[in-house]
């Protein structure tokens, strides 16, 4: 059972990256039907997929990389996120949340992936955690809802969660209040 679970979790992990390559064809395919349209969108899905591509568990074991025999790997997970993160933010530095919802989904989602590939780093090196426990089952779930998070924001470029609604309104709040003029 153990087996299958590994193959499976290694295979969804190669299903998740040939996502983001989808959402770049279709991304590429649709700058180029309108030449003068704005490229960030497949820029982004470009930038995703080849980092995905990078930390692909089956590319790298079929190249003779194991990443994922042992709890390192966790780590050279969150160092990518981090780097793809902030080529992303600088990429997109001068492009705003509300042209493109995308951006924060893809924001969110590299930061929750990074915590938790670094949480579960902390879990096996420093707790020393051997046996599956109920943090593994969320940090799986999690990892994977954030990946399809991603994928539907590169797709669609709509704000599909009600995320940007609620930036802008938590933006909104934390503005200090204007000073009346006397």
């Amino acid at each position: 059972m153990d087996l299958l679970e590994q193959y499976f979790n290694v295979y969804l992990a190669s299903l998740i990256m040939w996502g983001f390559l989808m959402a770049f064809l279709y991304n590429l395919v649709k700058k180029s039907s309108k030449p003068n349209n704005d490229a960030t969108i497949m820029w982004l899905s470009f930038i995703i997929f080849f980092s995905y591509l990078i930390a692909d568990p089956l590319l790298n074991s079929s190249i003779g990389v194991e990443i994922t025999s042992n709890f390192i790997g966790y780590l050279v997970w969150a160092f990518l996120d981090f780097i793809t993160l902030a080529i992303i933010l600088f990429f997109t530095s001068r492009k705003s949340i509300r042209s493109y919802p995308a951006k924060l989904y893809i924001v969110v989602g590299f930061s929750v992936n990074m915590l938790l590939f670094i949480a579960m780093y902390v879990d096996i090196a420093l707790f020393a955690h051997y046996e599956p426990w109920w943090f593994w089952y969320f940090y799986s779930a999690t990892v994977n809802v954030m990946d399809v998070m991603m994928i539907i924001a590169l797709l669609c470029n709509k704000d599909f969660l009600g995320l940007v609604r609620g930036y802008n309104r938590l933006r909104g709040l934390l503005k200090p209040e204007a000073s009346p003029k006397a």
